[in-house]
């Protein structure tokens, strides 16, 4: 071919460049997912190109009259030597693609696909929409999360495509060249017509051939296992494995050899199966592989050769080219009249057109191999925890935060800066361990599974200059710290502080608000000095047993109101020496059998300037005068008036593995009929607390019947019962069903109004403020039942209900 000798064939077409540049010789490498390159020397008659100028201009190099050859970009230009009429020049062409690898960066994609992310570079770089092409024959499923980490864009968008077994392969005219991606050999045109297999003799032939083709076959991965772990799925082995139909099972099978990997990076065995398959189809696309030469200038990678005439007929077939190494000399250019200076010696090559390519048969699928392996993360880094604006603390179901790094710089500081991290603890079971969720604003310390930077994981935080510690250092070193501070706003907090400063030494608690303690067994305290305590307000006590108390010294004590003492059975008091008793107004004594004083020496009794006196001289009575039997009455005393106890609340209890809350019913046990209904509806609270004690189980027995729920988000207890039913028992669990409940009859037959004093003892009953008889009388239980009521609601205290307290306790009470 390229007869007759003196005839110029390769040429140049430089965009907006109107000039005599003549192409001396190139060079060419081009393969399927890898940027060609090609290198030209030319000549011209203009010893002062301006080079600038020349610099990124779209180009093609045309192989023949007929249009075959490479358009791409130029990427270099170099000025030679210059002789007395000719200067040459070199010139290098690569496609847009290649100046990805000039553009290094780190950044992060979230919910994205491959193809969308490889998209989005493309367009930034100025590859539009009709410069690249996707024809895959399946969709690429988003990443929640991917990460470009301090690597060239050619570099990252090559990963993915190896990631996801996409090749990809460019089609070029005079115009441009187009960049098709694709996941199978339908993408890849045929040249359109049969290339001639001829052995090399040396002489030209009349049509371009393929002078040499030789075929080898090479020890290949059989099949694949990936491996990988999802922990939201702890138990389930993910594992896929991938091996052709039929492979291994014969008597003459290959050897099994087996690529196994972990992590596999997929957390459902479909995606598993289907990496399994993209890996072994890549291990094995080379299995088989021609390698030729010849002087065809229409071949180009990713393309499908079809060869004939050769004397071994099955390999007249389609063969895919994976990569090309182009030659051309046309040294006609210097000077006319030049003839080929083509020896016989068929090895030296001094004009024309020659090539070698490498190629594999029609049915093998092309996956690219692995060449740019995701870079590793060494060590660790430090992000700033992030979360929506308004938040504190921004947490999933399991812990996880968001961060932001310090090299991202696309992201705003808000809940989308990163996928969910999860956070390590020192210790975590089935609910059970330490948590304690980094907040926003914190800096914490990073580290990455395997070295992904797809997998990032949150090992610690840190303090920084605006984040200081809570006590200054290194004045306060030898204090160990876990204080908290309160959310939303601040303003409070909890502390555990150890103080191990010797002569100084002190553990510290600080409960901002609750402090709940609970104790399955026995507690014991040991204080070797003094001990004080205070208490703003309340205190409330149960002993369910008995108590001991010892005073080695002086016991003071002071109520500075009233003191209410009830004693079930006997009081016993034993004192040393004396008891000396003042009281500013009266004291009344009142036994239901007999009281008996008795005194070893004396005993008087001194009232009124008047006195009995008892002693081992007689009884002396003196007074202004003596009565015996002459009318009047005793004395009455104001009789008593005893407050009982407030039960305490339960500390704060949960199980470890179990959710705190039972599984109640919230429905009747056994449901009256829908037409004989009524409801028994009452709120519960705890003393002197405004708000109703909401989620909390109860259970209610009516005539045998055990009706099982929980209160309302108002505290209500609302139940249907039986119309007939007059009395029942409620049992309420304010602090979990684990813990002590409260347990009182109920009245509920009709009642009477609340203003009449039975239907106000009723009501009072049912609220467990009176546990005395519905009589309809107004005595000391009932009026002391009344004032505990107006006190729960924080009314005036008075033993009497008003028109506004009987609405009050009918919202509180309906039945």
């Amino acid at each position: 071919m390229f007869n007759p000798a003196n005839e110029t064939h390769f040429s140049l077409k430089v965009e907006d460049y109107v000039g005599d540049l003549q192409v001396l010789s190139f060079t060419g490498t081009e393969g399927i997912s890898q940027p060609f390159r090609f290198d030209l020397e030319l000549v011209s008659e203009n010893p002062d190109l301006d080079l600038e100028q020349l610099l990124h201009k779209q180009a093609f190099l045309a192989f023949d009259p007929q249009g075959s050859g490479i358009h791409g970009q130029i990427y270099r230009v170099a000025q030679g030597d210059a002789g007395k009429r000719l200067t040459r020049y070199k010139v290098s062409m690569v496609p847009q693609l290649q100046y990805l690898h000039h553009r290094t960066n780190q950044r992060i994609y979230q919910q994205m696909s491959a193809p969308k992310i490889i998209a989005l570079i493309l367009e930034e770089h100025g590859i539009k929409g009709n410069a690249y092409s996707f024809q895959l024959s399946q969709p690429c499923p988003d990443r929640d999360y991917c990460v470009q980490y301090d690597e060239t864009d050619l570099h990252f968008v090559q990963r993915l495509c190896e990631e996801e077994g996409i090749h990809y392969h460019f089609q070029h005219n005079p115009k441009g060249h187009l960049l098709v991606f694709g996941d199978d050999q339908t993408v890849f045109p045929d040249l359109g017509q049969p290339t001639a297999y001829v052995q090399g003799s040396g002489m030209v032939a009349e049509e371009p051939v393929i002078k040499g083709f030789r075929l080898r076959l090479e020890t290949r991965t059989n099949r694949t296992t990936r491996r990988d772990y999802d922990f939201e799925k702890p138990r389930l082995q993910m594992e896929a494995a991938y091996k052709p139909e039929g492979a291994l099972d014969s008597k003459d099978a290959e050897p099994d050899l087996e690529d196994y990997d972990y992590p596999g990076r997929f957390i459902d065995r479909a995606r598993g199966k289907f990496l399994s398959q993209r890996a072994l189809e890549r291990h094995r696309a080379d299995y088989r592989q021609a390698e030729g030469r010849g002087d065809q200038t229409k071949l180009v990678s990713g393309h499908f050769m079809e060869m004939s005439d050769h004397p071994r007929t099955e390999w007249n077939d389609l063969w895919l080219l994976t990569e090309l190494f182009h030659e051309g000399k046309q040294p006609q250019v210097l000077e006319e009249g030049v003839t080929s200076d083509t020896t016989d010696n068929k090895d030296d090559f001094h004009q024309g057109y020659r090539n070698t390519f490498l190629a594999t048969p029609w049915d093998v699928f092309y996956r690219p191999a692995l060449e740019h392996p995701k870079p590793r993360v060494l060590g660790s880094q430090t992000a700033m925890v992030t979360g929506p604006k308004g938040e504190e603390i921004h947490c999933d179901q399991y812990g996880r935060i968001k961060v932001q790094f310090h090299w991202d710089r696309e992201g705003q500081a808000d809940d989308k800066t990163s996928c969910w991290l999860r956070v390590s603890s020192s210790w975590a079971g089935d609910r059970y361990g330490a948590i304690s969720i980094p907040r926003i604003g914190m800096e914490v310390l990073v580290t990455f599974l395997e070295g992904d930077p797809d997998q990032p994981l949150v090992t610690g935080c840190l303090y920084h200059k605006e984040n200081p510690v809570p006590y200054a250092l290194p004045a306060n070193k030898t204090r160990s710290v876990f204080k908290t501070l309160s959310s939303p706003g601040g303003g409070g907090y909890n502390e555990l502080r150890i103080e191990d400063k010797k002569g100084a030494e002190q553990i510290y608690i600080h409960a901002q608000r609750d402090w709940d303690e609970n104790v399955e067994h026995d507690q014991k305290i040991r204080v070797g000095n003094e001990r004080h305590d205070t208490v703003v307000k309340n205190t409330y006590t149960e002993l369910k047993a008995e108590e001991h108390r010892t005073t080695i010294a002086d016991r003071k004590i002071e109520a500075k109101l009233d003191d209410h003492l009830t004693i079930g059975q006997n009081q016993h008091v034993k004192l040393g020496t004396a008891q000396l008793t003042s009281v500013g107004k009266e004291i009344h004594l009142k036994a239901g059998d007999k009281i008996v004083i008795e005194a070893g020496t004396e005993l008087t009794i001194l009232g009124g300037g008047s006195f009995i006196k008892l002693d081992g001289g007689g009884v002396t009575v003196v007074g202004p005068v003596i009565k015996i039997n002459a009318g009047g009455s005793a004395g009455s005393g104001t009789g008593i008036g005893i407050k009982p106890p407030v039960l305490p609340g339960a500390a704060d209890k949960d199980k470890a593995g179990s959710l705190m809350d039972q599984a109640l019913l919230n429905a009747p046990a056994s449901p009256p009929p829908a037409s004989e209904k009524k409801s028994f509806r009452i709120q519960m609270k705890r003393p002197y607390d405004k708000k109703g004690i909401a989620g909390q189980p109860y259970m209610l027995e009516v005539d045998g019947v055990t009706y099982k729920g929980t209160t309302s988000a108002e505290g209500f207890v609302d139940q249907p019962v039986p119309p007939d039913a007059k009395k029942g028992k409620l049992t309420f669990y304010p602090f979990g069903a684990e813990a002590q409940p409260w347990v009182w009859e109920l009245d509920l037959k009709a009642q009477s109004e609340a203003s009449d004093v039975k239907g106000l003892q009723s009501r009072l009953k049912n609220l467990g403020f009176y546990d005395g008889k519905i009589d309809g009388e107004n005595g000391p239980k009932t009026k002391h039942a009344t004032r505990c009521f107006h006190r729960s609601c924080e009314l005036a205290d008075k033993d009497y209900l008003s028109s506004s307290d009987i609405k009050r306790l009918e919202e509180q009470h309906i039945a």
